[in-house]
């Protein structure tokens, strides 16, 4: 593992990090796992977050949606604009916040923001507003390992001790880099509670000294530590940072300019949407949607000035136009070759029902017969996802700033599409 790069935050890919840098500029157009969750109640004050986006997350995503009894018809220019006119609605009554973006073969259909990116300073949400992408990076990461199996750096099979030290030999011998890709490795959270911390290093000394709780390839969960250690592979083979390699390895070719991972506070963060998070009355956050549908009450709370940042296992700022960026760029094969490219996004395990399954960082299942890989994302106050349809040609990027505004949108982006 490599020691963390210095220098000014402010060069770092160009995401201008300097307090008090809250300008947004530009207009919105219209264009042609259960125990992954937080383990904890979160109070008013809101130090350091962990990322929600576990079985229970997926689920979410993914529930919802009649079943298609034919194909579905061809989309026009209306059916987005109408799309365009429930959001508008959506953000004018409270319940959405955000930014969407969807194309097909690569050209946007719909490119809009909707609501607040800081209520207090009255600046609205834009198609350049950045967000937190949760453990969307999932993604980010899994790309990356599978760069170094293409240069023959690494194997899949290899278990964790070829590459990193420090856990016991029971672990080391076992768990493999497939097991960790696919959450099946036996390993759980990042232990403690500081979740700003960034350095791979640090966050390390700690995972390595946590038992497994499963036996490594039996079942998958949800594992952001496993990410880490992915994060330490990464490292300690390409001899570079985990954020500096993903910034010459996969933003640059990707042309994701707008994309950062280190430490970040969203109010002093160049077009940056604050986080707008659901407590309850006695101050514990209570913003992650039920599997039973009734709808958690409470008050929308800015943590904008809360710390915090992004990992292997995920946490990084991006936009919509950079997520969309990404996925040409995998899909285009300018990431990775055609054979690691499928192998990346192929689902290898079971996933929460018999049409969901989940790759190496990316998700893969079956809605209305029709194949969504990506991945979601979401820690309090931002939700996230990215969906591929490569059979349909459509990409969906939905980012948001407020607790419970993904799920109604995106069930409804993926209905018409599939059908």
């Amino acid at each position: 593992m490599r020691p963390r790069a210095s220098g000014p935050r402010e060069s770092l890919n160009g995401i201008d990090v300097a307090p008090g840098s809250r300008g947004l500029g530009g207009n919105s157009v219209m264009q042609h796992p259960v125990d992954a969750l937080l383990k904890r109640n979160i109070s008013m004050d809101v130090s350091r977050r962990t990322f929600a986006s576990g079985a229970l997350l997926m689920a979410l995503a993914a529930s919802g949606g009649p079943v298609a009894q034919a194909a579905a018809a061809a989309l026009s220019r209306e059916d987005w604009r109408a799309f365009h006119a429930y959001l508008k609605d959506l953000a004018a009554a409270g319940k959405f916040s955000g930014a969407v973006l969807i194309a097909k073969n690569g050209r946007p259909v719909l490119n809009n923001a909707y609501g607040m990116a800081d209520k207090t300073a009255n600046e609205v949400n834009t198609p350049q507003t950045r967000f937190c992408i949760g453990s969307m990076g999932k993604m980010i990461t899994g790309v990356a390992v599978a760069q170094l199996v293409q240069r023959g750096k690494v194997s899949f099979k290899d278990t964790i001790g070829t590459y990193v030290k420090g856990f016991p030999d029971e672990i080391a011998d076992s768990v493999t880099v497939h097991h960790l890709l696919t959450h099946t490795s036996g390993l759980g959270e990042i232990p403690g509670n500081d979740h700003a911390q960034t350095d791979v290093d640090v966050l390390m000394k700690e995972i390595v000294k946590q038992p497994l709780t499963s036996e490594p390839g039996t079942k998958m969960q949800y594992s952001n530590a496993g990410y880490v250690v992915l994060g330490a592979i990464i490292e300690q083979v390409s001899k570079k940072d985990y954020a500096d390699y993903v910034r010459k390895h996969i933003l640059t070719p990707a042309r994701m300019h707008d994309t950062f991972l280190g430490p970040w506070t969203p109010a002093k963060v160049r077009r940056m949407a604050h986080p707008y998070a659901l407590f309850d009355a006695s101050g514990r956050w209570v913003g992650m949607p039920t599997m039973d549908g009734t709808t958690p009450q409470g008050e929308l709370r800015d943590l904008g000035d809360q710390p915090d940042g992004a990992s292997p296992a995920g946490g990084a700022i991006s936009t919509t136009g950079d997520m969309l960026n990404f996925a040409q760029a995998l899909q285009g094969h300018r990431l990775l070759n055609a054979k690691l490219t499928r192998t990346v996004m192929e689902g290898k395990v079971q996933g929460l029902n018999k049409d969901s399954k989940y790759a190496y960082g990316f998700s893969d299942e079956l809605r209305n017969g029709v194949r969504v890989v990506g991945h979601n994302g979401g820690i309090p106050g931002y939700w996230s996802e990215l969906d591929m349809l490569p059979t349909k040609g459509y990409t969906i990027v939905i980012l948001t700033n407020q607790d419970l505004a993904l799920f109604e949108p995106l069930r409804k982006a993926r209905t018409l599409i599939t059908g």
